[in-house]
Order: structure tokens, then C-alpha cells, then sequence
């Protein structure tokens, strides 16, 4: 039985093509253990380097151990496995002043936050953007052209997404001088 030449070689390229194609797809997609939510100063230092080493924005969750909002956010969002793709793509930090790990001295670096959680995003040397949600309500605003002009809209992963894309897209949050489309 003799091989061809033709055979031999495109057997080594189907070979070749499976094995890039199991690599690209087990080593492609991000565990949830490569980019895990991180807390306190330590945390805050290790998201900061993660940020600017990956060029990825950071994002804040300023909560409370008493806090059953916070709780109840976790469960609905943070938590939610259709919302994990969209979070491996920020540097995630749990800050809470209650904790003795440093996050108090950090807070003060932020806008104080009246009824928590306080939700923030921040692209590496930027200022810190606010993300409001009415975990009540399971609402959470999506910015118009300006931050302060938008509308409340369903809580959800595909919500989320859209307005963490929003909001990263305005010019500076706090001054509302997005550009106009």
C-alpha cells in the first residue's frame, strides 16, 4: 500500500488544523480563575497593574457585609453566568470599608457613596464613572448622549454590557460633554 505524497501531506495539515483549532478554543476562552473579582488595597493595586498591563478598564463595587442591596445584586448580576464573558473583560474590585483590608483608605480616593453599592468604571488614568442601579426595582441607567440625560432600563447581562460600553464611550461622565452623534 503506498501513501502519495499529496495524501501524506494533507494529512499532516488536517493534523496541524485540529490541533491550532483545540488550542485556539480550550486557550482561547477565559476562566473564570485568570481574572477573579479581587478586594481591599491589595486587590485595588493588583486590578490597577492588571488594567494597564491588559489596557482593560477596571470596574468598582463599593458594598457593605450588612448590606442586603449588595447581596441582592451579587445574585442578580455579578454572579449570573450569561454576565461572566462580559466581566473577564474588566479588572474587578470589591471595596468595602467594613473589611479592615484597606478598602477605607482607598474609598477615600472616591466619591462618597450615600446608599450603597456604589458602582464605578475607570479606564487607567481616567476619572471614575459612575454605573447606577436600582437593585429594588432591578433597573439600571443607561446614559443618552450625556450622562444625566438617559432613561432606567431592565437589569440584565445584555443590559449591563450595553451600558458599560456607554458609559466607557462618553468623553467625561461628570461634565456631560459626550459628543453629539
Amino acid at each position: 500500500m503506498s501513501i502519495g505524497i499529496k495524501s501524506l501531506v494533507t494529512g499532516v495539515l488536517l493534523v496541524l488544523a485540529g490541533g491550532g483549532a483545540l488550542w485556539f478554543a480550550l486557550g482561547g476562552l477565559p476562566r473564570g480563575d485568570d481574572n477573579p473579582w479581587l478586594s481591599g488595597a491589595e486587590g485595588y493595586d493588583k486590578a490597577q497593574q492588571l488594567a494597564l498591563g491588559e489596557g482593560i478598564p477596571l470596574l468598582y463595587v463599593i458594598e457593605h457585609a450588612k448590606c442586603r442591596r449588595c447581596k441582592t445584586l451579587d445574585t442578580l448580576l455579578w454572579r449570573s453566568p450569561e454576565l461572566q464573558s462580559s466581566l473577564a473583560g474588566l479588572a474587578k474590585v470589591r471595596l468595602n470599608p467594613d473589611a479592615g483590608d484597606g478598602s477605607a483608605h482607598i474609598l477615600r480616593r472616591f466619591p462618597r457613596v450615600g446608599t450603597p453599592p456604589g458602582i464605578y468604571l475607570q479606564r487607567p488614568g481616567e476619572p471614575l464613572r459612575p454605573i447606577r442601579i436600582e437593585v429594588e426595582d432591578q433597573q439600571i441607567w443607561m446614559p443618552g448622549v450625556t450622562y444625566g440625560r438617559g432613561f432606567f432600563m431592565p437589569l440584565s447581562a445584555a443590559g449591563f454590557d450595553a451600558v458599560v460600553r456607554v458609559t466607557l464611550a462618553l468623553e467625561d461622565a461628570s461634565i456631560d460633554n459626550a459628543p453629539l452623534p
